[in-house]
């Protein structure tokens, strides 16, 4: 199959271009820098911001599957920002898949778009496909609008929603092993008794790639490993991981002051997200089923300690 991926060169993106060209397929990388496009792939010039770009990319590429994981995350502290790209750009992106379906949306490429779970505080409740989300920070609601953008197209569309993604790159990589790895002792967030749901990001690829085969149009899956963990413990099995003492921890309150709430809500909600549909649905399967074996991983990745 031939497939176009946004967000081609960041952290999801890269392992799901590496996934999809040990599977034989065709892969598209859409990028605003020439060369930044993962190895193997073909790189073709295009920005979320440039609708006419992205309608001149679908009609020449013609892809049968459009992976869209670009976006701005949520430690991004300007809304407008978060809105432009992972709201407006989705428009975009979509009004292109549209051009080039024709007379019947359903006829297009079908679209797999990465969203999220992580939009507020569930207080510990389970996360199912069937209720709605406790939507409560910008970047969860600009992933919601996303959604509704993507079904209101009618193109033969389905959405991921991963829980935290972790692995050997990414925010785990590059701000949580990197600060551990700095003098004096990382700090927790808060008390860390909340529930955090993650998830490795090979799973998550499977779980984009399962999605773009076989499932239904219009369905929502959560993708999280099997058994929840505490954020604080997950911060501690990092830092054992790679010979660290454990975290201490400092108030939320301080922590607002430097990273921002934005950042700071993502990382003290209390969630559990249910896997449940997506193995009844799509036979998906945790290659790692819980934090301990998934970030025992992620560090081997990053060459241990």
């Amino acid at each position: 199959m031939r497939v176009l991926v946004t967000g081609a060169s960041g952290f999801i993106g890269r392992v799901l271009c590496e996934e999809l060209l040990n599977r034989g397929h065709e892969v598209i990388a859409l990028v605003r820098r020439a060369g930044s496009e993962p190895p193997g792939t073909r790189g073709v010039a295009g920005d979320l911001g440039d609708g006419g770009r992205l309608t001149q990319v679908l009609e020449e590429e013609r892809p049968g599957w459009v992976m869209h994981l670009a976006a701005e995350i949520a430690s991004q502290r300007s809304e407008r920002k978060l809105w432009e790209v992972n709201v407006q750009g989705t428009e975009r992106l979509l009004g292109a898949c549209l051009a080039v379906a024709g007379p019947d949306p359903s006829g297009g490429p079908r679209v797999v778009f990465c969203s999220t779970v992580v939009t507020g505080d569930a207080r510990g409740a389970l996360l199912t496909e069937e209720v709605p989300l406790p939507v409560q920070t910008p970047y969860g609601r600009s992933k919601q609008e996303g959604e509704r953008l993507l079904f209101q197209a009618g193109l033969p569309s389905v959405v991921i929603r991963p829980s935290h993604v972790y692995g050997p790159g990414g925010w785990y990589a590059n701000e949580l092993v990197a600060q551990l790895r700095k003098p004096g002792r990382f700090a927790v967030i808060g008390s860390g008794e909340n529930l955090w749901d993650v998830v490795h990001v090979r799973d998550v690829v499977d779980a984009l790639i399962l999605a773009a085969e076989s499932a239904p149009a219009g369905s929502i899956y959560h993708v999280a490993d099997d058994e929840p963990i505490t954020f604080y413990d997950f911060m501690a099995l990092t830092a054992r991981s790679i010979g660290i003492g454990a975290p201490r921890r400092i108030p939320a309150a301080l922590a607002r002051i430097v990273a921002g709430g934005n950042a700071v809500d993502a990382v003290v909600r209390s969630a559990r997200s249910s896997n449940g549909k997506i193995k009844r649905e799509l036979g998906w399967r945790p290659r790692f089923p819980n934090a301990a074996e998934g970030v025992a991983d992620a560090i081997a990745g990053l060459g241990g300690a």
